[in-house]
């Protein structure tokens, strides 16, 4: 019986596989539609100005672009490109457009045989029907590709989260369907929409398994720095960094609140921290806005109350005076409240110094009851207005559906 069960796991497992594998062609093969219908062309504002700078980032070099003032953009003032821009997707687009040139130009063609043995019209989910070729691309068709590329890439990424997360295989093959067909995605990884949203989504999927891989067990805190590297990735690429900073903060703050803190999630949220803030000041752009920056205090006030609970631990196993409970609960508070006291104290005068940015306009406008921030860029892009009742409708798509089988498979 034993054997019939492991084939039985054998053949399910082989069967998920290959439906992951399959939506990930899937979600490749609908970002790609624009390509097979008009070819490789960049389209909109946005994506047009992040190829010029992948260009300017392929020819120049990475100093050359930092100090780069670009006088075509918003012109006639013109923009300080090193400073304003977000380069983790241009750096990408370059890195693989300079590995692609190692690559040798090759073809090979699908074996006949393999045709017979898949059900009609299986030739067609091949790429090129079975013909494949490799070459080098150009920098242009790279930076057209990349949306697909990574659009893929986030789809497998949420597949592991979901594992991750759910413990259900079944529940990753779910995700795997959601994440290749939701418009939400799709709108923001189309090919030749080359713009920042199409790398960093699965910089954040990246990010969001990397960091529940780390707290999955104590031992497995390592993962902490793995996280720390994507969450640099996710920060050079877009501004929706903080929402990832945030996530992972309240996470760990829950995870202390309902009694599971032990000495691996502190040593996975400290590597965390510690990797992906020093990773992320070295962004231009971003500089040390980590540590000033009123959205992401609350992150580096969860490292502070992680690295006072770590340090009550300490102490405590070296002082046997504090082994009973009750004991142990009035040292940690007293420990607390002096340490809140001084964070007060160095907050009060670092916030008279101005030391400490104000909300953003994106931020402000989640807690106003009108569409206005105050910032005219902001009110004028649709995406930061008032959400209307049928976006749910429309950015979530039939795929929501989908999510709901995926929901029941989480309960095993």
């Amino acid at each position: 019986m034993r054997v019939f069960r492991w084939a039985a796991v054998a053949v399910l497992l082989v069967a998920q596989l290959a439906a992951v594998a399959y939506f990930g062609l899937w979600a490749y093969r609908v970002r790609m539609h624009a390509v097979y219908e008009y070819g490789y062309l960049i389209h909109e504002f946005d994506p047009w100005f992040n190829f010029r700078a992948a260009q300017h980032l392929a020819k120049q070099g990475w100093w050359k672009f930092a100090k780069w003032y670009d006088y075509m953009s918003w012109y006639p003032i013109g923009r300080p490109i090193g400073t304003t821009t977000y380069p983790g997707m241009q750096f990408a687009s370059v890195w693989i457009w300079q590995a692609m040139k190692y690559v040798p130009k090759t073809s090979y063609e699908v074996p006949q045989w393999i045709f017979d043995w898949l059900p009609k019209g299986g030739k067609t989910y091949f790429p090129n029907n079975g013909k494949l070729e490799f070459s080098p691309m150009t920098l242009n068709d790279v930076c057209v590709v990349t949306p697909a590329w990574f659009g893929a890439i986030a789809t497998g990424l949420l597949v592991l989260l979901t594992i991750e997360v759910s413990e259900s295989n079944c529940a990753g093959v779910a995700a795997g369907l959601v994440m290749a067909l939701i418009p939400a995605h799709l709108m923001r990884s189309n090919a030749g929409g080359y713009d920042n949203e199409s790398v960093a989504v699965s910089c954040f999927c990246a990010t969001f398994w990397l960091w529940c891989r780390a707290v999955r067990t104590p031992k497995s805190w390592l993962w902490g720095a793995l996280a720390g590297i994507a969450y640099s990735a996710a920060a050079a690429t877009w501004g929706g960094y903080i929402f990832v900073n945030n996530m992972i903060a309240l996470h760990a703050a829950v995870l202390v609140a309902i009694g599971k803190y032990n000495y691996g999630l502190h040593r996975a949220y400290t590597l965390w921290y510690v990797v992906g803030t020093a990773g992320a000041t070295l962004v231009p752009v971003i500089g040390w806005t980590p540590l000033k920056s009123t959205e992401q205090m609350p992150s580096l006030l969860v490292f502070l109350i992680f690295q006072l609970l770590e340090l009550c631990d300490v102490i405590r196993r070296r002082k046997k005076g504090l082994e009973p409970a009750w004991r142990f609960f009035f040292f940690r508070a007293a420990v607390f409240l002096c340490a809140g006291l001084v964070v007060a104290l160095v907050s009060w005068v670092l916030y008279s110094l101005g030391h400490f940015a104000p909300l953003g306009a994106r931020i402000r406008g989640l807690f106003l009851k009108h569409k206005k921030t105050g910032n005219p860029l902001v009110d004028s892009v649709a995406e930061h207005s008032a959400t209307s009742a049928l976006a749910y409708e429309q950015y979530l798509g039939d795929a929501r559906w989908a999510a709901v089988l995926g929901l029941l498979f989480c309960w095993h």
